[in-house]
């Protein structure tokens, strides 16, 4: 998956993408994830932070991955209590990464959501990228159809 990711980040522009390396379909969110994720909030220091709602057990579409719930409340955890906080994963310290907290935390597939992101503009691009997701996506059609049809019209 990493190959299909990183063409996928270069269709939106992205600069870059990090993999932890965790095992497709068998996330857990244990102290070890947790750690990571740490690692990477102090050293990215981002201000805005997007995860999964791990709340979300049947989305729009069913049931919602398990990994994406895992992830969600990993990521959730690592923010809060241990990104700032100097007591939490003291060999990152030693690593050279000092606690940050990032300003916002946004959960993505949620069943309560309270913003909406108008994304009109970048569409065709979110869906090219998409579809660069070739072991994920069995019917491009299909599945172009199934999220126009979730799109909302002001």
């Amino acid at each position: 998956m990493k190959p299909e990711t990183i063409l996928a980040a270069k269709v939106i522009g992205a600069n870059a993408v990090h993999f932890l390396d965790f095992e497709d379909g068998y996330l857990i969110p244990d102290l070890n994830l947790r750690r990571d994720i740490v690692r990477e909030i102090r050293r990215h220091r981002p201000d805005i932070l997007v995860t999964c709602d791990p709340q979300t057990l049947f989305a729009l579409y069913g049931l919602n991955h398990p990994d994406h719930r895992a992830c969600g409340q990993a990521v959730l955890d690592a923010v809060f209590p241990a990104a700032d906080n100097i007591a939490y994963f003291p060999e990152l310290l030693a690593e050279g990464h000092q606690p940050h907290m990032p300003k916002e935390v946004w959960c993505s597939l949620t069943n309560q959501p309270n913003t909406a992101v108008d994304v009109t503009e970048t569409w065709d691009t979110k869906m090219k990228a998409i579809l660069e997701h070739t072991t994920q996506v069995q019917d491009a059609e299909t599945l172009i159809e199934r999220f126009k049809s979730r799109r909302t019209e002001d």
